[in-house]
């Protein structure tokens, strides 16, 4: 059991955690959508902010394309679909 297990939906199981990038994740939404899956979806950033004194600007994320540190992309659902998601998402 982790520190942080208070803040996990005890109701949803992920499905998708990758750091492919953003437009893997918005077609795997789509494919569940579109299965009539009810989806939680969100974004992680794999680093953590540089800075003091409570900032956090980062000055490699002022780059081209939503900066340069790099996201992780989950998405989460119900556990009585968490079968038929992956089946989903297994087909290419």
């Amino acid at each position: 059991m982790g520190i942080l297990d208070f803040l996990d939906d005890k109701n949803t199981a992920l499905v998708y955690d990758e750091q492919k990038g953003r437009e893997d994740w918005k077609a795997a939404k789509e494919k569940l959508k579109t299965a009539g899956i009810k989806i939680n979806t969100g974004y992680y950033e794999k680093e953590c902010p540089v800075g003091g004194c409570g900032s956090k600007l980062d000055i490699r994320d002022f780059g081209p394309k939503d900066g340069l540190i790099e996201k992780g992309y989950y998405i989460r659902v119900a556990l009585a679909d968490v079968e038929k998601a992956k089946t989903i998402l297994a087909v290419k």
